[in-house]
């Protein structure tokens, strides 16, 4: 499964005081405001596969198999959006009028929000790095396909109910990819947050590891890492700190 990265645990607590027992997508740079579902998916599916190459043999019958690594985890999961009008059994007069008129917002602003995540942030180079957060599901990579069907429309054609199948790419994962501190502090130093910086940044750039944010947030008390005032001077310990 995808790696869990600092980014998305400290998201996943935060927006889940929010958000509760609904599912939601995670974005990276927009931590605050993840994109929830409107219904939770009936169903899932995750996949794991490893590639092999093989060639004959002379005078043999079976070829020889050679195993060439894991490939990336892929989620899979179906989305069902309606328009607000058609949210609740108490809306039914609503949603029968909106049928007709003009009434009712266009859930087309969510689904837009969804398909944005396979476009390049132009500041990064790619898309953006997202996690899907449900119950005991924390999937983080990226957003390889998003496909949308709309089922109902209004008399004017305005999109009424939608399906949307969301494929997401997970990060690569394993030993190989551990990072590890480049600038180690064999001292403790101290960093104001500023507008254009976060803890995760300030971990990354003092122990070479982004993950390392949790030894900041405990040595600063920090409870939400998505709420910290510009202006706080935080408490970067030393690497050997706690060890």
């Amino acid at each position: 499964m995808g790696i869990t990265s600092a980014l998305s645990q400290a998201a996943v607590k935060a927006a889940g005081k929010i958000i509760g027992t609904k599912a939601m997508i995670i974005v990276e740079g927009s931590e605050a405001n993840p994109i929830t579902v409107q219904f939770n998916p009936s169903e899932y599916s995750i996949k794991d596969s490893s590639q092999y190459s093989q060639r004959t043999r002379r005078k043999e019958d079976e070829p020889v198999v050679n195993y060439n690594g894991n490939n990336l985890s892929t989620l899979n999961v179906k989305l069902y959006f309606n328009d607000d009008s058609f949210s609740s059994a108490g809306s039914i007069v609503k949603s029968v009028t909106s049928l007709f008129t003009d009434s009712g917002q266009d859930m087309t602003k969510t689904i837009n929000k969804l398909s944005s995540l396979t476009r390049i942030d132009g500041d990064n180079h790619k898309p953006p790095g997202c996690i899907f957060v449900w119950g005991s599901l924390q999937f983080s990579g990226y957003a390889e396909s998003v496909g949308v069907t709309y089922t109902m429309f209004d008399k004017s054609g305005k999109p009424l109910r939608a399906e949307v199948d969301l494929t997401l790419r997970g990060f690569n994962g394993g030993a190989s990819e551990m990072l590890s501190p480049l600038l180690s502090p064999d001292r403790t130093k101290a960093r104001t947050m500023t507008e254009d910086n976060n803890i995760w940044n300030i971990a990354e750039k003092e122990y070479g590891d982004v993950r390392e944010w949790r030894r900041i947030a405990e040595a600063n008390d920090i409870m939400n890492p998505l709420d910290i005032p510009v202006g706080t001077v935080l408490k970067v310990p030393s690497i050997n700190d706690g060890k």
